[in-house]
């Protein structure tokens, strides 16, 4: 097995987090800003490198991002609710959408 360079960053042109391995996209989190935080709306995985970790890595960047920004965190996607809820260390950072 060989060792990839993954490099995750923001894409502010796209609104969107991006998950690269040897500079190909292979992640992506979407997201829209609002006045006191920012929503993840969707999250995006190549199904070849799902369930390695690498959709974890995207998130906790994501999250990581935005709280590093003084904005809360609202979990629209389905992973990034199942991925905060699995981090409780994050969760006075989170506004849950209303159901």
């Amino acid at each position: 097995m060989t060792s990839k360079d993954i490099s995750v960053s923001r894409n502010d042109g796209l609104d969107r987090y991006e998950l690269r391995l040897d500079g190909e996209l292979v992640g992506v989190a979407d997201y829209e800003r609002q006045p006191d935080a920012v929503a993840l709306t969707h999250t995006e995985m190549e199904p070849a490198y799902r369930h390695q970790g690498y959709s974890s890595k995207l998130a906790r960047y994501a999250v990581e991002d935005i709280v590093s920004e003084g904005k809360r965190v609202k979990p629209y996607c389905s992973y990034m609710a199942t991925y905060l809820g699995k981090h409780p260390e994050y969760s006075h950072h989170v506004s849950w959408p209303q159901e």
